[in-house]
């Protein structure tokens, strides 16, 4: 079997020799195909030589989809007999008197004969050789090349507020889902009787972290397909020839998504393939790899193919209506992902390490996404049990160019871990990165270390009290009653400061977990007061006690202006939509490590004595 493996390897690596010599194949034109022509195409079966099978010209279908014909193509090879054509074919070029016509790139479900459509090469060429790129050749292109829209930004961080950006959620992944992504393709005129897939193979992904992804591209011409296999474990093609297997990769390492399609067309560095989109996202970098095949499973709904990327040939350049081309001159990076995963049993105490290393697409739009299912999946993997558990997670982005942004969450979940992953706010603060409407700002590194422990260290605030009926300037004490998972109440006292300049004041006193507190920062106005307000974010692991005071002040220019007088503050309520200045309540804070994860928030009106307090008390071990 092994010699076999290698048979096919050197056979392609000669075919891919002959062919480079050769040149690009000549073209067929399209005003030259009829009704019942015959000719051969060529795709990989298995491993990494690409066969010839026979078909048939059956008619074009005129505007399949808007501006693009395609050629309608039957097959009576015995080769396709039991399977007929399948998911991973897309870009199999097709030739008539040895010239190349088309690439096969759409099929039909539950199919009794082997049809299926093809799109002309000439609009694959003309599509892919001639748009021009915005970039010089033999340049990438960076992720971020431009900020964000509003709207879009809007979309991640609803109603342009950081604090909704980073509000905790019942849910472990709806941020994930609404993160944008290119708009879908068009569908065909056809009522979609015959589609276009290639298969999204997913490697080391657990079922909960797999149906996300499935949810994820669901209007996309990709098809998740769990199996198995990483980037780079074999040996494959050195170069791409026309009929041979290729990868997109989405991500890769310890666990691997990688949209597997066919070779179409060679010419120089220039690789075309697919005869379809991927997202129809123009003008797109990822790595793309040589691909070998390791059986195709004859579906009767949808068949498709088995591959493993093998060896990084080039990158993505274009993604459009007809094709998707790869330069070999280039290569893409991609953002490496660090993620550790401790989980303890609080009754054996045993504990558990798994590290997971992945690297995943460096794309506006991608990136968050396939980040966010990463980590899911690392922890479902890790801790797959379905249980109270509570997880103190520590998260940082590296951001070209300026600070390392980190984050500290503490979260609670009731059924299993892979309902907290998604509460990690590195990974939201991707996707405002990304669509922020600012600036540029571009992730270089992402490292998460998660701990878990099953128990339900969970409670809700119900009830906030003061021992006495007046606040002292310095340390009080709150008394916060919360309700447990297991039913009962306890009372907590958390201590807090009052400042000297509040003596007399009546004020308000807010209780929360760190992480659900109100951020204490002015609205960005441009990408270095964004940052600076991320770096603001409380930990979630401890207690936040706000003491609001009495005089309002203004957020301008990003820049937070406190105590200003009466009538300055009244000229600021106006019914005017700037951003430029809005009023803000100043605010005084005190954050005290918290025992347990904290839902909810209380609050509390009081007075502030005129004079201090006689002595310093531990104010926490009087009865409340």
């Amino acid at each position: 079997m092994q010699r076999n493996h290698l048979l096919g390897v050197a056979a392609a690596l000669a075919l891919a020799a002959s062919t480079a010599a050769a040149g690009p194949a000549e073209i067929y034109p399209l005003s030259k195909v009829r009704r019942g022509q015959t000719g051969y195409g060529m795709t990989t079966f298995v491993g990494a030589t690409p066969e010839r099978f026979e078909f048939e010209v059956v008619n074009i279908q005129k505007n399949f989809v808007p501006g693009l014909d395609i050629i309608l193509v039957q097959s009576k090879d015995p080769k396709l007999a039991t399977s007929g054509f399948w998911r991973g074919m897309s870009g199999s070029p097709l030739y008539i008197d040895d010239k190349i016509a088309c690439a096969f790139s759409y099929g039909f479900a539950f199919n009794k004969v082997v049809l299926g459509g093809c799109t002309p090469i000439e609009y694959m060429i003309k599509e892919g050789f001639e748009t021009k790129r915005r970039t010089a050749p033999g340049v990438i292109a960076p992720a971020t090349t431009a900020p964000g829209t509003m709207a879009q930004w809007q979309k991640v961080a609803p109603g342009g507020s950081i604090d909704a950006l980073f509000a905790r959620s019942e849910s472990p992944t709806p941020w994930i889902l609404s993160t944008p992504l290119p708009a879908p393709p068009g569908r065909p005129t056809d009522d979609g009787a015959m589609t276009a897939a290639v298969p999204l193979a997913m490697g080391g992904f657990s079922a909960p972290a797999f149906a996300q992804v499935e949810q994820l591209f669901a209007d996309y011409p990709l098809a998740p397909m769990r199996t198995g296999g990483g980037g780079g474990a074999v040996d494959g093609p050195t170069a791409f020839v026309g009929g041979g297997s290729i990868a997109v990769q989405l991500i890769r390492g310890d666990m691997s998504a990688a949209a597997t399609g066919t070779v179409s067309y060679v010419d120089g560095n220039r690789v075309l393939a697919f005869g379809h989109p991927m997202f129809q996202a123009g003008e797109v970098y990822a790595p793309v790899a040589s691909s070998v095949v390791q059986t195709v499973i004859a579906s009767a709904q949808f068949p498709y193919v088995i591959a493993t990327p093998a060896k990084e040939l080039g990158s993505l350049v274009q993604d459009r209506a007809s094709m998707i081309m790869a330069d070999t001159n280039l290569k893409s990076p991609m953002i490496p992902i660090d993620i550790s995963v401790k989980s303890t049993d609080p009754g054996t105490k045993t504990v558990v390490t798994r590290d997971f290393h992945v690297e995943v697409i460096d794309d506006k739009f991608l990136t968050p996404a396939m980040a966010g299912s990463a980590v899911m999946n690392a922890v479902t993997l890790a801790a797959p049990d379905r249980d109270h558990v509570t997880a103190l997670i520590k998260s940082s982005i590296k951001v070209a160019g300026a600070m390392e942004l980190s984050f500290v969450d503490y979260l609670y979940a009731n059924d299993g871990a892979s309902s907290v992953a998604g509460g990690a706010r590195a990974l939201r603060a991707l996707g405002a990165l990304a669509f922020n409407p600012f600036g540029p700002a571009k992730a270089e590194r992402i490292r998460l270390d998660i701990d878990l422990t099953f128990s339900a260290d969970y409670g809700d605030i119900e009830e906030v009290s003061l021992h006495d009926p007046e606040l002292q300037v310095g340390r009080n004490a709150l008394y916060v009653t919360l309700a447990t998972v297991a039913g009962t109440e306890v009372t907590e006292c958390v201590p807090f400061d009052v400042p000297a300049s509040l003596a007399g004041a009546i004020v308000g006193v807010e209780v929360s977990a760190g992480d659900a507190a109100r951020l204490d920062a002015a609205p960005p106005v441009d990408l270095k007061s964004l940052l600076a307000a991320f770096g603001k974010l409380l930990a979630g692991d401890v207690w936040a006690v706000t003491v609001y005071l009495p005089d309002e002040g203004a957020a301008k220019g990003g820049v937070l202006v406190r105590d200003l007088p009466a009538s300055a503050v009244d000229k600021l309520h106006p019914g005017s939509t700037s951003q430029r200045v809005l009023p803000f309540r100043p605010m005084a804070r005190t954050l005290v490590k918290a025992r347990r994860v904290v839902g909810g928030n209380g609050s509390i009106i009081a007075r502030v004595a005129t004079a201090p307090a006689k002595s310093k008390r531990d104010v926490c071990k009087e009865t409340p």
